[in-house]
């Protein structure tokens, strides 16, 4: 299911867009819970639920991949001193839990910032 998910996601952008609003907010309200405090209120309690793993949303990859917000090591493309840390980067949805590979995407880039600071 998952790489339904992940093919989707890298579809057209109109594609993206139902497929966010349909499967993942679940509603369109949104826009108009901004406008008001109570109804935002009401739209995060109806919208706020554990059973989604956001993930790919700032996916990392080459330069050449259109796709790609940050690179290999999680720095946003044209934005200096800013990286993403989390699922987000992910290229592909996992096939399990975000958590393990969550961790292990927040230790090397603190791996790698630690050895970037070095050279500073």
């Amino acid at each position: 299911m998952s790489t339904y998910g992940a093919t989707l996601m890298d579809g057209p952008s109109s594609l993206r867009q139902f497929t966010i609003r349909s499967f993942i907010m679940e509603s369109a309200g949104l826009v108009e819970a901004l406008r008001d405090d109570d109804a935002l209120e009401s739209y995060i309690k109806r919208a706020a639920v554990s059973r989604w793993h956001c993930s790919c949303s700032c996916r990392m990859g080459s330069e050449d991949d259109p796709m790609a917000v940050t690179d290999e090591q999680g720095r946003v493309r044209g934005v200096q001193g800013l990286r993403v840390v989390d699922a987000s980067i992910f290229p592909v949805v996992p096939c399990a839990n975000t958590n393990f590979q969550t961790m292990m995407v927040a230790e090397r880039t603190a791996d790698d910032m630690s050895r970037d600071a070095r050279w500073v």
